[in-house]
């Protein structure tokens, strides 16, 4: 039985002297690689992910000086940690029989995709959830509240992980900034300087002009009285940059395909009041893609929620895409108000 919100100094107590894997989300972005490693500093062990990580969370362990493993065992270690991770398929390793999980994703909110449940909080043994701006906010409360030391190192790793996942503060609350603030106060730095860590000028220019070039090709589809705008791009990073520039020329939900590891990864995002008035679930609408796609004999992956629901398989960008959209039409036609 998972023990919520449990006793932390326990925790840390209980965990000492075993063989430790801090285990972020597949394709680590910097607030599940930096809340690994924030931890790994307090209780020592191994940090790593499934299939890769992001350019960002490159940029921030190569600055942290470490290499996450990529795709480790599980079942080879005495314990795993999970972070930022909601669901089997969002981890992407076998779920180890024991483990503790630590996620802002909850059903109460504090996401900026919405509302939703944790699948994996059930089977952890030790269990916080939190529903504030990123993992990286919900260790670095845990971590004052319990008088445990932050580092340079580990402040930097924190506040990588609210910078971004407040999409570079963009949906940063007073909450957020005050966070901030307060894992800043033990290094000599700013804030401009952890973005400029996980944001560097030259990646800003190429993802500017990137961006740029992408949106000539935008693609409109209208489903009702819905504007569903899509588009292909180069990488993860770009098509998160679109997505939020597609909502502000009008798109009511936003498609976005780009390569990932050799297979498509394909994203489709709406805004709170869409899910109110229509009931549609996204995440539900890339279940049915991938099942479509399984029928044909071709694996796909998904995870998501109602306002965010994501893809991966190895099919063509415009053609997953293409499918992506006409399943999001089909599915806002049956919705009550479309």
């Amino acid at each position: 039985m998972a023990q919520h919100d449990a006793d932390f100094p326990a925790f840390l107590e209980a965990m000492r002297g075993r063989r430790l894997l801090h285990l972020g989300h597949r394709e680590a972005d910097p607030d599940a690689l930096g809340s690994a490693y924030a931890m790994s500093c307090v209780l020592p062990g191994d940090v790593g992910c499934a299939r890769g990580i992001t350019t960002a969370a490159r940029d921030l362990a190569d600055w942290l000086g470490m290499t996450p493993l990529i795709d480790p065992d599980p079942a080879a270690y005495d314990y795993v940690l999970l972070y930022d991770s909601i669901n089997a398929d969002l981890v992407g390793l076998p779920l180890p029989a024991r483990y503790a999980l630590f996620d802002h994703h909850d059903v109460t909110g504090g996401h900026r995709y919405g509302s939703f449940d944790n699948e994996l909080a059930d089977g952890a043994e030790w269990c916080w959830l939190r529903p504030v701006e990123s993992t990286c906010s919900l260790l670095a409360d845990l971590f004052i509240a319990h008088d445990v030391p932050i580092t340079g190192e580990m402040a930097v790793a924190l506040a990588a992980g609210v910078v971004t996942d407040t999409g570079w503060l963009q949906a940063a609350d007073a909450a957020a900034f005050r966070r901030l603030a307060a894992i800043l106060e033990v290094t000599d730095l700013y804030l401009e300087d952890i973005v400029g860590i996980v944001d560097s000028p030259g990646r800003r220019t190429a993802r500017r002009s990137e961006v740029l070039t992408a949106l000539r090709d935008v693609q409109e589809t209208q489903a009702g009285r819905w504007c569903i705008l899509s588009v292909e791009t180069d990488s993860d990073e770009h098509s998160r940059v679109l997505s939020d520039v597609l909502s502000r020329v009008g798109g009511d939900i936003r498609a976005t395909a780009c390569p990932k590891n050799g297979e498509t990864k394909a994203s489709v995002e709406c805004a709170g009041p869409l899910v109110t008035q229509t009931g549609v679930d996204l995440a539900g609408v890339m279940r049915q893609v991938a099942q479509d796609l399984d029928g044909l004999g071709t694996c796909a992956h998904t995870w998501g929620t109602q306002m965010l629901g994501r893809i991966v398989a190895p099919v063509d960008q415009r053609e997953l895409l293409d499918l992506c959209v006409a399943a999001t039409a089909r599915a806002l036609a049956n919705c009550d108000g479309s």
